[in-house]
């Protein structure tokens, strides 16, 4: 038992149980989805620190809540970013945020759920975010 104690992560990775799940990149290639702020008047990232009375610096205007894939890539210390963009599977519509999003006429999915697309790959992010 002493020895158990000095090391515990060696003997556990012996343990099928107990073993990390392997996280594998999704489609777009990123680890996990993140939630950010974005301001579509500067088309700039921003973050908590960056606004002044929860306002875009720059512009003064309220930043809009928007969902990242996120990759870490080797060399840089921000990882890798691509906002994700809205599409509708029944009509050609796109949309950069969800509450901005309008059907083609005579789209026969209007009540559907809309599909995430990664902004860079094109492909669907492969992580929901926590409820």
């Amino acid at each position: 038992m002493p020895r158990f104690a000095a090391d515990p992560k060696s003997y556990l990775a012996n343990i099928p149980e107990f073993k990390p799940v392997e996280k594998k990149p999704g489609p777009c290639g990123a680890e996990k989805i993140a939630r950010g702020l974005y301001c579509p008047d500067d088309q700039k990232d921003l973050i908590e620190r960056d606004l002044k009375d929860g306002a875009c610096p720059t512009c003064g205007k309220k930043p809009e809540k928007v969902e990242y894939c996120v990759k870490t890539v080797a060399g840089q210390k921000e990882p890798d970013r691509a906002r994700i963009t809205y599409a509708c599977a029944g009509c050609a519509a796109t949309a950069d945020f969800e509450h901005a999003f309008k059907h083609e006429e005579g789209c026969k999915k209007k009540g559907s759920a809309l599909k995430k697309v990664c902004s860079k790959s094109g492909t669907p992010p492969h992580e929901t975010l926590p409820k």
